[in-house]
């Protein structure tokens, strides 16, 4: 995700690569709490909610969730889509 455009909204929750269909967030939050701050403050704009993604990895490989390298104690990384 080191190519992606960060949107920081809070130190518990940032959003990267937002586009039209997938988003990557960092977050403390847990995935119910993450999902529903992401459909408050960035929603699709479409029909649809955003909702965890059932992929895998990240377009880099990384595995969806997996542990922020820069506050690995709190955070986590996850792929939304809608």
């Amino acid at each position: 995700m080191s190519n992606a455009t960060e949107t920081n909204i809070t130190d518990e929750f940032t959003l990267y690569g937002h586009g039209l269909c997938y988003v990557s967030v960092c977050t403390s939050l847990s995935v119910p709490e993450a999902t529903k701050r992401l459909n408050q403050e960035a929603p699709t704009g479409i029909e649809s909610a955003w909702a965890l993604s059932e992929d895998k990895t990240f377009s880099g490989g990384e595995p969806n969730s997996c542990i922020c390298p820069d506050h690995p104690e709190t955070h986590k990384h996850y792929l939304f889509n809608c």
